[in-house]
């Protein structure tokens, strides 16, 4: 589910001039851009450090079978990656 927010700022003509965006609709775009930029780091952050505390939670076992999965796999993932697919 996404989440729409309206957000609304005033940029003083001075930084307007520094960013070179004479006009206001590339300025909204610039913001805009910057804004999504910030929150796509901000949501794969979180992620991370959901991975890792996930990570460090787990178990000797499940760490174990996780690395017995894997073993079992390498072979048809090997041969996939000699084949050239991804």
């Amino acid at each position: 589910m996404t989440m729409r927010t309206s957000v609304q700022i005033e940029l003083p003509a001075a930084l307007l001039r520094r960013a070179r965006v004479p006009l206001q609709e590339p300025a909204r775009e610039l913001v805009a851009f910057l804004l999504e930029s910030y929150a796509q780091n901000l949501e794969r952050s979180q992620r991370q450090q959901a991975y890792e505390s996930y990570y460090a939670m787990r178990s000797a076992e499940d760490q174990d079978e996780e690395i017995a999965i894997l073993a079992d796999f390498a072979f048809a993932d090997a041969e996939a990656t000699a084949e050239g697919f991804p």
